[in-house]
């Protein structure tokens, strides 16, 4: 949960800390948060906020388009209607029609209700400007450089403010890492190789979404590092598990089977799920692992399986 009163670590440059960190930078005009939270709750707490430190809110920058991290846009615009939003393309649109969220974890088909929650579905926000992938932007006043960390998610961004690095979902707290043992992402390929892009920055400090600001260099790297190895161990994992040529099914069991991930409900499951797909496309990427389909199954297996297992006749 955020807290009322920012943690300023620049003379314009802070953050609220919370279960989300959401960013701070303040402008000629007033605030500019990057991304808002989970829910109405939290976004009257950035409000009070910033009502403490008198500044109103300008602008708000999302990082990408998970419920988590724009859920308190509507709340917060209903307050100050002439923020202005801006996103990166394809996460505006999820942002501006947030029913997509829910859908492609439902793998495209209609949503059930029980996926229709706070945590996956949030409200939907205006999206004003389309943030480039990459490069310098000024808001209000204020140059900002966009770092392209896809991965987490598809066009997913970091934004760089006076030398301090917000770095959203591309890397996680090691903590969160340890507690949620199978990182959402839909491209693991993309994750590391975001991950490799921040191990070569020397900002003075750094800020996740989920986890501690840091300002050590050698603690940015450690959990960078433990970041990598953790996904690299997965990856590792699923190749072991599919020496065995599997279904998507049968592999996610196989997989929280052996991370120890007890799956309690629908929400978890299509995240688990995707996850998996996400693991599963970087890792054909890398021709690491193959697919086929088979007597009305998609089997997946690693390459360097037998022809009769892995490439079979199909008929």
């Amino acid at each position: 949960m955020a807290t009322h009163t920012p943690v300023m670590v620049r003379d314009r440059v802070g953050y609220f800390p919370g279960h989300v960190n959401i960013g701070l930078v303040l402008g000629n005009s007033g605030a500019i948060l990057i991304d808002s939270g989970l829910d109405t709750q939290t976004a009257k707490k950035i409000k009070k906020g910033l009502e403490t430190i008198a500044q109103p809110l300008y602008a708000i920058l999302q990082t990408h388009a998970h419920a988590d991290h724009f859920g308190g846009n509507a709340y917060l615009l209903s307050c100050w209607p002439e923020a202005k939003v801006y996103a990166p393309p394809l996460e505006e649109a999820v942002i501006r029609y947030p029913i997509l969220e829910p859908i492609y974890l439902s793998m495209g088909a209609e949503p059930l209700d029980v996926l229709r929650n706070k945590f996956l579905l949030a409200p939907a926000s205006r999206v004003d400007h389309l943030l480039p992938i990459e490069g310098e932007v000024e808001i209000d006043g204020v140059g900002m450089t966009i770092l392209s960390l896809p991965g987490h998610s598809w066009q997913q961004v970091g934004v760089v403010c006076d030398e301090i690095c917000f770095a959203a979902d591309s890397y996680l707290g090691e903590s969160v890492l340890e507690k949620h043992k199978l990182p959402f992402l839909v491209d693991v390929h993309e994750t590391i190789l975001s991950l490799v892009k921040l191990t070569q920055t020397r900002y003075d400090g750094y800020l996740p979404g989920h986890g501690p600001y840091t300002t050590s260099a050698q603690e940015i790297q450690d959990v960078l590092r433990k970041n990598k190895e953790w996904h690299e161990r997965i990856c590792s994992v699923l190749e072991g598990i599919l020496t065995k040529e599997r279904t998507l099914e049968d592999a996610l069991a196989a997989l929280c089977d052996h991370l120890e991930i007890s799956i309690e409900n629908a929400s978890n499951y299509v995240l688990l799920r995707t996850a998996l797909m996400g693991y599963l496309v970087g890792l054909f990427r890398e021709e690491r692992v193959t697919y086929r389909i088979a007597e009305n199954r998609w089997l997946w297996g690693k390459t360097d399986l037998p022809q009769t297992e892995a490439d079979g006749d199909d008929r």
